[in-house]
C-alpha cells in the first residue's frame, strides 16, 4: 500500500470510493429507468400548463429571452429555458417537454446523495438517494412538463455547497452558494418561503452558540444571492401583480377560499397537510394517483422512526435540526393554500424529506450490525427498498397509467386531435415517440380547426406546426375568402354546433368520412363528452359509380364491407347521394337469425354527425355500424340494411340497379358458417 503521505490515495480508499460511486451510479440508473420508461406515454396527453411552457420555449428559440414569463399566471424561467433546449433537439412533442423534467429528476438523485453525504454519512446519503429514486411523488414529478421538478435539484445543490462553505470558511464557497441559492428563485414559487427557513436556522445557531461560524463569511453568501436575484427583483418591482398575483388567489386568507371560516380552514388544511405522508395524499390526478400518500406503509414507518431520531439529535447536531426545520417550514406553502395537500406546492420539502426515512432505515441497519448481523442488515435494507419499488411500479405504471381519469386530467383528447391533424398534413409529431420525425409533407391537403378547440387547448398551437395547410375557423361563420377546395380536407369541429356552416369547405364529389374523437372531461365536470368530430373528405374521380340498390330517388348504397369477430361486427356502408335529400333519414342495420332479430344498430349516418339533409349530390358518405352478434344461432344469419324517416317510421323503398323492386330493405350477402 502506498502511504498517504506521498500525496497518493491508498488503494483501499480507492476501492471504497469506487464501490461508493458504483452504488450511487446504480441508484441513479434505477431512477433513470423509472423516469424514462414510456416517457411521453405515461401519463398520456399534454396538460395546458405543460403546453404553455412549450409555447414559451418556442418563443425562446425564436430569440425572446425574458427573465420571467408572464403568461398563464406567471412562471419562473429556469425550466422553460431547459425545455427550449429539448424542444430544439426533439421538436414539438410532449416527450420533448417531459425529457427536460426526466433529466432534472434523474440528476436530483446524485445531487441528493452529495447533499446528504455532506450533512450526514455515506449510508444515510445512499439510502436517501435510493428512497427519492423510488418515491412515486418524485417519479411522477420527473415525468410531466411542470417547472416544479427543478426546485429539488437546485435546492440539493445549493445545500451541498452550503455545507462546504460552512466547513471551509472560504469566501469563494460562500459566494458560489449564494449565487446558486439566488438561482433557485428562478425555479419554482415555494422557494420564496426559504428565507423563513434560513431565519429559523439562524435562530437555532444563535441559541446553540454556533452563530460565530457564520460571521462574517455569510456576508458573501448575501452578496452572491443579491447578485443572482437582481434581474428578477427588477422585473418584480415593475410587474408586482404578475409575480405575486397567483399566491394571493389561492391563499387561505382569501375570503373566496376560506368562505368566512379562516380558523376552521387553517385547521382542516393542517390536518390534510400532516396526513399527506401516511394517510391521504394529493387527490388531483395530474399530481398523484388520487389520494395515495407520499409513503407506502414500510417507508411511512421508517419516516416515523427517522423523525424521532432527528428530533432527539437536533439539539446537539446541526444536520438533523436543519432537516426538521426545512421540512416543517416548507410545508407552509401547501398548508396556507387551497387544496391541501397539494404536491406541487409542497415540492419544497424534497429532497430533504427523503432523509427522514433514510435515518430510520439507517438506525435499523446499525442496530443489526451492532449485534453482529451485517448480512441481515443489508438484506433488511434491500427488502424495504424492493417492496417500496414494487409498490411504486404497480401504483404508477399499472394503476395510474391505465386510469381513464389520468387521460382526462392531461387533456389526452387535445394531443390526439393534434396528432390527427399532423398525420393528415404529414408535418409534425404523429402521436408516437419522443421525436417529431422527419416531415413528409402531403401537398394539396388542408386542415381546418374550430377556433373553440384551438383556443381552449394550448396543446394544439404547440404541437401543430404553423403551416399554410392548417387554418382555424371562427365559430359563427365559415372561413371567408377560402377558395373552393380541390384537394383532401380534414375538418376538426366542436361536435355540438353541427357542420352546416362549413359544408362549402369540403370538396365536391368527395368520399366523406366522419368519426368522433376521444372522450374528454374538464376538472369541474362530472360527465365525459366527445371532444371533437373529424370529417375527412377526399375527392373521387369523376366517373359513374355502380351501386347495389337505390333507396327512393335520392340515395344509393354504393358499397359495403363487413368485419366479423367473436364479440362485434363492424359494418361499413358507403352511401351515394344521387341528389341532395330533403329529409334526415335514419339508417338501420339489422342482423337476423331467420326472421328473428338478434342484433341491430339504428342511427343517423356517420354517427349522427353528417345527417342526410346536408348531403350534396355526387358525394359518397362512409357510414360505420357496430353489431354484437349472438354466440349461437339456429338458422342462417342475414344482414339487412335500409333507411327510414323518424319518427314516422316510413321506410324508403329499395330498387335494384336493373329497376327490380326489393321491398323496403336490402339483404347484404355475408360469408359465414354456422357455429
Amino acid at each position: 500500500m502506498v502511504s498517504s503521505a506521498s500525496g497518493e490515495v491508498p488503494s483501499g480508499r480507492w476501492r471504497g470510493r469506487a464501490q461508493e460511486w458504483a452504488l450511487i451510479a446504480g441508484v441513479t440508473a434505477l431512477a433513470a429507468a423509472l423516469r424514462f420508461f414510456a416517457l411521453g406515454e405515461i401519463p398520456p396527453g399534454l396538460y395546458h400548463d405543460e403546453a404553455f411552457n412549450g409555447l414559451d420555449a418556442l418563443r425562446v428559440l425564436a430569440g425572446h429571452w425574458p427573465v420571467y414569463f408572464a403568461a398563464n399566471r406567471g412562471r419562473e424561467p429556469l425550466f422553460i429555458y431547459l425545455i427550449a433546449a429539448t424542444v430544439g433537439l426533439l421538436g414539438r412533442t410532449p416527450g420533448a417537454l417531459r425529457l427536460a423534467a426526466a433529466l432534472c429528476g434523474t440528476l436530483t438523485i446524485p445531487a441528493t446523495y452529495l447533499m446528504a453525504r455532506a450533512w450526514f454519512n455515506r449510508r444515510v446519503a445512499l439510502l436517501s438517494a435510493a428512497i427519492l429514486a423510488i418515491m412515486l411523488w418524485h417519479v411522477h414529478l420527473s415525468r410531466i412538463g411542470f417547472r416544479a421538478v427543478t426546485l429539488p435539484l437546485m435546492a440539493a445543490l445549493a445545500l451541498w455547497l452550503g455545507v462546504r462553505a460552512y466547513r471551509s470558511h472560504h469566501r469563494r464557497d460562500w459566494l458560489l452558494t449564494g449565487l446558486l441559492y439566488g438561482l433557485c428563485f428562478y425555479a419554482y414559487l415555494p422557494i420564496r418561503f426559504t428565507p423563513l427557513v434560513l431565519t429559523a436556522f439562524a435562530l437555532y445557531l444563535l441559541l446553540t452558540g454556533r452563530w460565530r461560524r457564520l460571521w462574517p463569511e455569510s456576508v458573501w453568501f448575501a452578496v452572491g444571492t443579491l447578485a443572482a436575484l437582481t434581474p428578477l427583483s427588477i422585473y418584480a418591482m415593475g410587474h408586482w401583480d404578475v409575480v405575486m398575483g397567483r399566491p394571493g388567489q389561492v391563499s387561505v386568507f382569501n375570503p373566496l377560499i376560506n368562505g368566512g371560516d379562516l380558523w376552521g380552514t387553517l385547521g382542516r388544511q393542517l390536518i390534510g397537510t400532516m396526513g399527506m405522508f401516511f394517510v391521504r395524499g394529493d387527490t388531483i390526478p395530474r399530481h398523484n394517483l388520487p389520494g395515495r400518500p407520499v409513503f407506502d406503509p414500510l417507508l411511512g414507518a421508517l419516516m416515523v422512526g427517522g423523525l424521532a431520531r432527528a428530533a432527539l439529535r437536533a439539539r446537539r447536531e446541526i444536520a438533523p435540526a436543519f432537516t426538521l426545520i426545512w421540512v416543517g417550514l416548507m410545508l407552509v406553502p401547501t398548508w396556507l393554500a387551497e387544496d391541501a395537500p397539494h404536491f406541487l406546492r409542497a415540492v419544497g420539502v424534497l429532497p430533504l424529506l427523503a432523509i427522514l426515512p433514510a435515518l430510520g432505515l439507517d438506525a435499523a441497519v446499525a442496530w443489526l450490525e451492532q449485534r453482529g448481523q451485517p448480512g441481515w442488515a443489508i438484506a433488511l435494507a434491500c427488502v424495504f427498498l424492493a417492496v417500496s419499488l414494487a409498490a411504486t411500479g404497480r401504483d404508477y405504471f399499472v394503476r395510474y397509467g391505465a386510469d381513464p381519469q389520468t387521460a382526462y386530467a392531461f387533456e389526452d383528447a387535445a394531443t390526439e386531435l393534434a396528432a390527427e391533424a399532423n398525420r393528415f398534413t404529414g408535418v409534425g409529431w404523429d402521436g408516437s415517440g419522443l421525436i417529431a420525425r422527419e416531415n413528409n409533407p402531403k401537398p394539396g391537403r388542408r386542415v381546418y380547426v374550430d377556433d373553440r378547440l384551438w383556443e381552449e387547448w394550448a396543446a394544439l398551437p404547440f404541437l401543430v406546426p404553423e403551416t399554410g395547410g392548417v387554418v382555424t375557423l371562427p365559430l359563427s361563420t365559415s372561413k371567408g375568402g377560402e377558395p373552393e377546395q380541390e384537394g383532401e380536407v380534414l375538418l376538426l369541429l366542436w361536435p355540438y354546433d353541427g357542420i352546416e356552416r362549413y359544408l362549402d369547405l369540403l370538396p365536391r364529389n368527395a368520399r366523406i368520412e366522419a368519426h368522433a374523437g376521444p372522450l374528454t372531461r374538464g376538472d369541474l365536470e362530472d360527465i365525459s363528452y366527445t371532444a371533437y368530430v373529424a370529417y375527412v373528405a377526399r375527392p373521387e374521380a369523376e366517373r359513374p359509380r355502380d351501386y347495389l340498390a337505390r333507396f327512393g330517388d335520392q340515395i344509393a348504397l354504393a358499397d359495403y364491407a363487413v368485419e366479423t369477430g367473436d364479440r362485434e361486427w363492424r359494418v361499413q356502408l358507403e352511401w351515394k347521394a344521387l341528389t341532395s335529400p330533403l329529409e334526415n333519414y335514419t339508417v338501420f342495420v339489422h342482423l337476423r337469425d331467420g326472421e328473428r332479430l338478434v342484433a341491430q344498430d339504428d342511427r343517423e349516418p356517420a354517427g349522427g354527425y353528417y345527417p342526410t339533409r346536408l348531403w350534396r349530390g355526387g358525394d359518397v358518405v362512409v357510414d360505420t355500424h357496430v353489431l354484437a352478434p349472438p354466440e349461437e344461432w339456429e338458422h342462417e344469419l342475414r344482414l339487412v340494411v335500409g333507411l327510414y324517416l323518424w319518427p314516422a317510421m316510413e321506410r324508403l323503398e329499395a330498387v335494384a340497379p336493373d329497376g327490380e323492386p326489393l321491398g323496403d330493405e336490402l339483404v347484404l350477402p355475408i360469408a359465414l358458417s354456422k357455429p
